[in-house]
C-alpha cells in the first residue's frame, strides 16, 4: 500500500504541474492581450486627439471668418485639450501595464521587448467580427414602421458563432472525461477506498507465526586459520506462535472511523469539482456569446460613427451643423473603436479559457500550446 501510494502520488504530480501548465499559459496569454488592447487605446487616443486639434483649426478659422461664434471655439479647445489628457493617460497606463507584463515573464522592467500588433489584426478579421444585421435596419427601399407599432426582441442568435462555442451538454462532457483535477480527486476516492479496507483488516484477529532455523557452527576469529577437521551438521529450530483476539481494538477504530470520514469527504470534493467544472464552461459559453454579440454590436457603432463623423464635417463646413457636433461625433468614434476591441480580446481570451477549463488545451516543454478544434485540427501557438 505505501508503494501504491508513492506511484500515485507521482502521477497526481504529473496531473497537477500539467493543469498549472495550462493555467499559466492563459494567463500570460491574456496579460499579453491585454496590454495589445491598451496599445489599440493609445492608437485610438492618439488619432482623437490628432482630430481634435484640426477640429479646433477648423472652428478658428471659422471664426475668423465670422461663420463660427467664439464659444464655440473655446468648446473646440477644451476637447483639444482633454484628448491631450487621455492620450498621456492612455500612454502612463500602457507603459505600466506593459512593465507589469515583463514581470510576468520574469523580465527586468528595463528590457526592450515589442509586441505583435498583428494579433488585433487576426482578431478583427475574423469570421466572428463580421456584423450582424438587427432586426429593425432598413434598407432605403424598405418602409419604416409607425413608432407605435408593437416591437417584437429577438433573442441572441448564433449567427457567425465561432467554432469553439459548442453545444453546452458537449463542452461539459468534454471538461469531465479532461480534467485532470478532476482525475485526481476520483484517484484519491479510490486511495480512500483502500485505506478503509486496509484500517477494516486491522479490526480482525491476528495470527502470527514466526519461525527461525540454524544449521552448522560459527568460528571464532582466532579459530578463522585453524582447518576444518570435521563437518558439523547439527541444526537448531524456534518457532512461536501468537494469537491476538479483537477484545481491545479502540485505536484500530479510530483509525476506521477517520478513513471512512475521508472517504465521504473525497466523494463530496469529487461532486463539488464536478458542479465547479459545470458553472465554468456554461458561464465561459455564455461570455464567449455576450462578446461575440458585443463584437457586432460595435462593429455596427464604428461604422455608424464614421459616418457620423464624416457627414458632420461637411454639414459644418456648409453652416448646418454646430462644432459640438462634430466633437460629440468624434467622442462617439473613439468609444466605439474602444468598445470594439475590447470585445475582441474578451471572446479571444474565452476561447482560451473554455479550452483550459475543458482540458483539452495542451501545451509542450516549449511554452507553444495545441488549440482543440471540433474538426480535429490543431495548430500550436507562441
Amino acid at each position: 500500500e505505501p508503494l501504491t501510494l508513492a506511484k500515485r502520488r507521482v502521477i497526481y504530480a504529473i496531473y497537477d504541474f500539467e493543469r498549472f501548465k495550462r493555467t499559466f499559459a492563459v494567463m500570460v496569454a491574456t496579460d499579453y492581450l491585454s496590454v495589445l488592447e491598451q496599445w489599440d487605446q493609445v492608437n485610438n487616443a492618439e488619432e482623437n486627439y490628432r482630430r481634435l486639434i484640426r477640429a479646433t483649426r477648423r472652428a478658428r478659422r471659422l471664426a475668423q471668418a465670422g461663420r463660427l461664434a467664439r464659444m464655440e471655439v473655446d468648446q473646440a479647445r477644451q476637447d483639444e485639450l482633454r484628448a491631450r489628457d487621455r492620450w498621456i493617460a492612455a500612454r502612463q497606463r500602457y507603459q505600466a501595464q506593459l512593465d507589469e507584463f515583463k514581470l510576468t515573464l520574469g523580465l527586468p522592467v528595463d528590457a526592450a521587448i515589442d509586441l505583435d500588433p498583428d494579433e488585433l489584426h487576426r482578431l478583427a478579421t475574423s469570421s466572428i467580427s463580421a456584423p450582424e444585421a438587427s432586426a429593425d435596419d432598413q434598407t432605403a427601399d424598405q418602409p419604416v414602421p409607425p413608432a407605435d407599432a408593437p416591437i417584437n426582441l429577438e433573442e441572441p442568435g448564433r449567427q457567425n458563432a465561432g467554432p469553439l462555442e459548442l453545444p453546452e451538454l458537449d463542452a461539459i462532457k468534454l471538461a469531465l472525461e479532461n480534467r485532470l483535477d478532476l482525475r485526481t480527486l476520483i484517484g484519491r476516492i479510490h486511495d480512500a477506498q483502500r485505506a478503509v479496507a486496509v484500517s477494516a483488516d486491522q479490526l480482525r484477529a491476528d495470527l502470527t507465526l514466526l519461525g527461525s532455523a540454524s544449521a552448522g557452527q560459527g568460528r571464532s576469529l582466532h579459530e578463522a586459520s585453524t582447518p576444518t577437521s570435521a563437518l558439523r551438521l547439527d541444526a537448531r529450530y524456534s518457532a512461536l506462535l501468537t494469537l491476538d483476539l479483537p477484545l481491545e481494538r479502540t485505536a484500530e477504530g479510530l483509525d476506521y472511523r477517520s478513513n471512512l470520514i475521508d472517504l465521504h469527504e473525497q466523494v463530496r470534493q469529487v461532486q463539488d469539482r464536478e458542479d465547479q467544472i459545470k458553472l465554468q464552461v456554461r458561464n465561459t459559453l455564455r461570455n464567449m456569446a455576450e462578446s461575440r454579440q458585443s463584437m457586432q454590436i460595435q462593429a455596427q457603432a464604428v461604422g455608424l460613427a464614421e459616418q457620423r463623423v464624416r457627414s458632420t464635417e461637411l454639414f459644418l463646413q456648409a453652416g448646418q451643423a454646430q462644432i459640438r457636433d462634430l466633437l460629440e461625433a468624434q467622442e462617439a468614434l473613439v468609444v466605439a473603436r474602444n468598445a470594439l476591441t475590447s470585445a475582441r480580446v474578451r471572446y479571444r481570451v474565452a476561447e482560451l479559457q473554455l479550452q483550459r477549463d475543458m482540458g483539452v488545451l495542451q501545451v509542450n516543454q516549449n511554452g507553444l500550446w495545441s488549440e482543440y478544434h471540433p474538426q480535429g485540427v490543431d495548430h500550436e501557438t507562441p
